[in-house]
């Protein structure tokens, strides 16, 4: 990552599942401090984050941001490596507590600075709206559950024309030339997951590219559903591991236990989907030294896909059409949550909010 660079992420997601946490990837060995911030919706949670990742960019140094899926403006966590210091959002769905409370990790709770008398007037209304939220997520989740079943049909029709024996064949050769360019391990190798991409209330938002900010090689693999994409994204992430070396694993936003994305920093390389909701585009100015597609679609045979024209385009249609509904439901859960922030924010002391952010923020770059 470049001095002074910001680096979005998604640290969760809503998918086939649920809601799915790779929280636990947020830190890292370099991590010394990690601060849990607790409170409602609109006690300034996300704003603090924001002001010090600012503070981090105008003292060049650089920062993780771990945007939201549920609302993919604001902040989840943030990350600066080179202090060593995480601020994580410690609420509902990603409920965290302290590990080692007042050694390592340690909770600040901006809940502490609203005016309870305001808030217990709506009571109710406050409760209605909860229970609204986790009825539209309730729902959001039960179309992507159904939705998963449909791909999988997808999978299975794609499937049934593949030349797997060629395909196992350009894999083997793959993975040989990779082992070849790999050199001898000698660090102590690391494993990172999180998601460059997540279904959200106003979308799929994917981060590539920005978290392709260092990579100078990119090996673009296309095909429909089913081509093997995800289980050759595997491979690739096993064969760097048991060659000792640092790999970052990019999941899929939808089903988790699919690979998106593989990232091998010692080569400065990147094995990425390029097919929707995957695609990117990097800033022209950036250098790519090399650029090639795995076009898995290669390895269909045409004319047997071909008599299953109708059944793909017509499950193709449902699929989408499920993923559409359940970015209905979330947008209305996040219409929920604004509403719910509404009452949070006119009961916050917003002086007393000010003095702990500044002060906090000036404890963590002391000296920068």
């Amino acid at each position: 990552m470049e001095k002074g660079a910001a680096t979005a992420y998604f640290a969760g997601a809503n998918t086939r599942y649920g809601f799915y946490s790779l929280f636990h990837y947020i830190k890292q060995p370099e991590t010394k401090r990690v601060i849990i911030i607790k409170g409602g919706p609109g006690t300034g949670k996300s704003t603090l984050m924001r002001q010090a990742a600012g503070r981090a960019q105008a003292a060049g140094l650089s920062a993780e941001l771990f945007f939201c899926s549920s609302d993919p403006e604001s902040l989840d966590a943030l990350s600066i490596p080179s202090l060593g210091i995480v601020l994580l959002d410690g609420t509902a769905p990603h409920l965290t507590d302290p590990e080692l409370p007042g050694t390592y990790d340690e909770i600040l709770n901006l809940g502490d600075l609203w005016n309870r008398g305001r808030l217990q007037p709506y009571k109710e209304a406050i409760a209605e709206l909860v229970r609204q939220k986790r009825n539209w997520f309730v729902q959001a989740y039960q179309y992507l559950k159904e939705a998963s079943v449909v791909r999988e049909k997808l999978h299975w029709l794609t499937a049934q024309a593949m030349d797997f024996w060629a395909l196992s064949k350009m894999t083997h050769r793959l993975l040989s030339d990779l082992l070849a360019a790999l050199p001898p391990a000698a660090d102590v190798p690391q494993e990172r997951q999180l998601f460059g991409s997540a279904i959200t209330p106003a979308g799929f938002i994917n981060h590539y590219a920005s978290i392709f900010q260092g990579v100078e090689r990119f090996y673009l693999l296309t095909g429909d559903p089913g081509t093997g994409k995800s289980h050759l994204l595997e491979q690739i992430r096993q064969t760097v591991k048991l060659a000792g070396h640092s790999v970052q694993v990019y999941r899929c936003g939808f089903d988790p236990e699919r690979i998106d994305a593989v990232v091998i920093p010692i080569l400065k390389t990147a094995f990425a989907k390029a097919t929707y909701p995957h695609t990117f585009s990097l800033d022209p100015s950036r250098f790519v030294r090399e650029q090639s597609t795995l076009a898995l679609g290669r390895f269909i045979k045409t004319a047997e896909l071909k008599q299953y024209a109708a059944e793909r385009a017509e499950t193709a249609e449902r699929f989408w059409y499920l993923l559409g509904k359940a970015i209905e439901m979330l947008r209305s859960a996040k219409r929920s949550h604004e509403k719910l922030e509404a009452y949070y924010t006119a009961a916050m002391d917003f002086s007393r909010l000010q003095e702990v952010q500044e002060k906090l923020l000036a404890e963590i770059f002391q000296g920068k």
